[in-house]
C-alpha cells in the first residue's frame, strides 16, 4: 500500500482558514475529510475548491459569489462523505 502525504493539502487548507476567512470551521472540517478520502471524486472536489479560492484571490469572484459557489459544493461533499459512510 502506498502511503500519500496530505500534509501540504492540510497545510493550504489551515491557510486558507486562518488568513483569508473564505471558510468557517464546519467547512473546513468537511474539506479536510474530502482531503483524507481517497476517492477521485473527493479529489475532484478538492480541486474545484482550490480553483474557487484562487478565482477569489485573483478577484475574478466576489466574496458573495465565492461563497454561493463554495455552498453549493459543500453540499456536494457531504453528500460524497454521506454516501462513502453508508
Amino acid at each position: 500500500m502506498i502511503a500519500v502525504d496530505k500534509r501540504n493539502s492540510l497545510f493550504e487548507l489551515d491557510e486558507i482558514f486562518k488568513y483569508k476567512s473564505l471558510i468557517n470551521r464546519d467547512d473546513k472540517e468537511v474539506i479536510k475529510a474530502i482531503i483524507y478520502n481517497d476517492n477521485e471524486q473527493a479529489m475532484a472536489f478538492y480541486h474545484e475548491f482550490m480553483k474557487l479560492v484562487a478565482m477569489e484571490v485573483n478577484h475574478e469572484l466576489n466574496k458573495t459569489e465565492f461563497a454561493e459557489l463554495k455552498d453549493q459544493l459543500i453540499v456536494k461533499m457531504e453528500q460524497l462523505l454521506k454516501k462513502n459512510q453508508a
